[in-house]
């Protein structure tokens, strides 16, 4: 399967293209699910959203299924790296492919397992989460972390240099977190939620 790829870069660019369009579609289904049924449980702040790139909050508020923003940086980004498949040498292609398409599965697993805790929630859940986002990118990297290390153990055992692109794209994951962190006020000394704030 690896070498075919190999041999037929496009395919895995478009592959790409769709799990950025999976990985989209995902975050409007948990951004709609969250309008509907989980905002009086959750809230982020200073900017109430789940979404995490910060290029993208914006639209994901509007919830639209087609954003032409992402969809054009899909388009690039999927020929960009059928491209860049081509142009490295080969001995890396197995790990490049599982690096790109790691950095999208595991951000769709991520969607699916706040999806199924937002549904599940509509009942049994009282109360209200009001989290700062710095301290929800942090959680996410810890999240994306400890992925990481279990597929370095997966790694080192099989020796599959998919599932070392993977692992890289788990480490480079957690540490994007950090780096969004870093945009984000900073977390009042008070340390009160927006609604009670002096």
């Amino acid at each position: 399967m690896i070498e075919w790829l190999i041999n037929n870069p496009f395919i895995f660019g478009l592959i790409t293209f769709i799990l950025m369009c999976i990985d989209w579609g995902l975050t409007i289904l948990q951004e709609n699910e969250r309008k509907e049924h989980y905002f009086k449980h959750y809230q982020s702040y200073p900017i109430n959203t789940i979404e995490g790139s910060p290029a993208f909050q914006g639209a994901v508020s509007k919830s639209r299924l087609i954003n032409p923003k992402h969809l054009i940086a899909s388009v690039i980004i999927g020929t960009t790296v059928s491209f860049a498949l081509m142009l490295i040498p080969r001995g890396f292609s197995a790990l490049f492919i599982g690096y790109i398409w790691g950095l999208f599965i595991i951000v769709c697993t991520q969607h699916l397992n706040n999806l199924f805790g937002y549904i599940v929630s509509r009942k049994g859940l009282h109360g209200k989460l009001y989290l700062h986002q710095r301290t929800a990118y942090l959680i996410q990297s810890g999240r994306y972390f400890s992925i990481a290390i279990l597929l370095l153990i997966l790694s080192i055992l099989s020796g599959s240099e998919i599932i070392y692109g993977i692992t890289i794209a788990g480490f480079t994951s957690a540490l994007r977190q950090i780096i969004w962190l870093r945009k984000v006020s900073l977390i009042d000394k008070n340390d009160l939620p927006p609604d009670m704030e002096i």
